[in-house]
């Protein structure tokens, strides 16, 4: 499999990383040359040339499955300029290192959540007060937020007051002074309410802290216990590393890291439609609900739970194909990208900051879509 693993960095691109020790192998997709696949070798080299010369500035690793086929996987440790001259002297990308996924933490959040319900051990209609005993205090001091379900979480509708600014290091995001606050799920559910639950689409990623600490509570297990025995270990996901705040509460709202090998791997199961080698992980009818719209938030973007679908607007800009893409971003690059119709799966990693919604992944991903044959 070595000699397999390093022709196909030869084919797919110069650029690719090949250490003197190769990671070990993943065992979960075949290898296919893209033009086996319906997919343009030519313009993916170029892509890749491209992405070496900083056309899409900081992108760090691009995998993309088509067909169940592993068909280009490369990371990317120098920058050059136009005259070929190396700005960046080689960093440690590659396959074996997990980066944190920032908002797209939010991802392990649903499945969680999703393999909880299909459990009985909790509904999607549940209030989440009821899973939150240690906060009592703060449904009291409104009983407004005892509408709040969990639902409302995953479809960013809980009404909560939250500014998810685009600028990663602004003051005014709330994320940021979530992490000055002693309790980070107490900051956000003594946020106001803006609107009654479930009428208004407001992304907050502060979601992913309730969601894991209703999981624990409904469980009676450690999130990370939760998720180990459900969703990492039967996707032979290692790489999993997770933040808390000083409060010992998991953060699921941007502190997971994990390899884009593992990622891809989470994306991989919702393409089919939460099984994995033969073994049901998700119920099918959770992944059709989740990635199906739930909110009409704008002519570029709409929603499901968690996941993001592109509006018309965007289609029509940017020329991409596929209007039943879904996706989702960790804010400055991080993504996954699915197309169904195409058994197709792109996903990157990147540290593109200040770039707001239209980041160069996303410019990236939409020109990969262009390498149809």
């Amino acid at each position: 499999m070595r000699q397999k693993l390093l022709f196909l960095a030869l084919i797919i691109g110069s650029s690719c990383y090949v250490a003197e020790d190769v990671a070990p192998d993943q065992q979960i997709w075949d290898y296919s040359f893209p033009d086996d696949q319906g997919i343009s070798s030519q313009t993916l080299l170029g892509l890749n040339e491209r992405i070496q010369f900083n056309q899409f500035s900081e992108i760090n690793g691009l995998i993309i499955i088509k067909n169940d086929q592993l068909i280009f996987e490369n990371y990317f440790n120098r920058k050059v300029d136009d005259l070929g001259t190396i700005t960046r002297p080689p960093t440690l990308k590659n396959r074996e290192l997990a980066s944190n996924i920032g908002n797209a933490s939010l991802i392990f959040a649903l499945s969680a959540i999703a393999i909880a319900d299909d459990k009985r051990i909790l509904s999607l209609e549940d209030p989440i007060h009821t899973y939150l005993p240690a906060y009592s205090d703060v449904f009291n001091d409104d009983p407004n937020k005892e509408d709040i379900t969990i639902a409302h979480l995953l479809a960013h509708r809980s009404g909560f007051s939250w500014n998810g600014s685009f600028q990663p290091f602004s003051i005014e995001n709330d994320i940021n002074q979530m992490k000055l606050a002693n309790d980070w799920i107490r900051f956000i559910l003594e946020k106001p309410l803006e609107a009654p639950a479930g009428l208004r689409y407001n992304f907050n990623a502060g979601a992913g802290l309730i969601l894991s600490k209703i999981i624990e509570n409904a469980s009676g297990q450690d999130y990370v216990t939760f998720l180990r025995e459900n969703l990492l270990d039967p996707l032979t996901i290692s790489s999993f590393e997770i933040g808390v705040d000083p409060q010992g509460n998991f953060n699921s709202a941007d502190g997971i890291a994990v390899t884009l090998l593992d990622l891809t791997k989470l994306g991989y199961l919702y393409i089919q439609d939460g099984t994995w080698q033969g073994r049901k992980i998700i119920d099918p009818n959770f992944i059709a609900e989740a990635t199906s719209v739930q909110s009409e938030v704008s002519g570029t973007l709409t929603a499901g739970y968690i996941w993001n679908f592109f509006g018309i607007d965007f289609l029509a800009s940017f020329g991409v194909p596929h209007n039943e893409i879904f996706y989702i971003s960790g804010g400055i690059g991080q993504s996954i990208y699915i197309i169904p119709s195409e058994n197709m799966i792109v996903s990157i990693f990147a540290e593109n900051y200040f770039f707001g919604f239209v980041n160069p992944s996303l410019n990236l991903f939409a020109e990969i879509t262009h390498t149809f044959i």
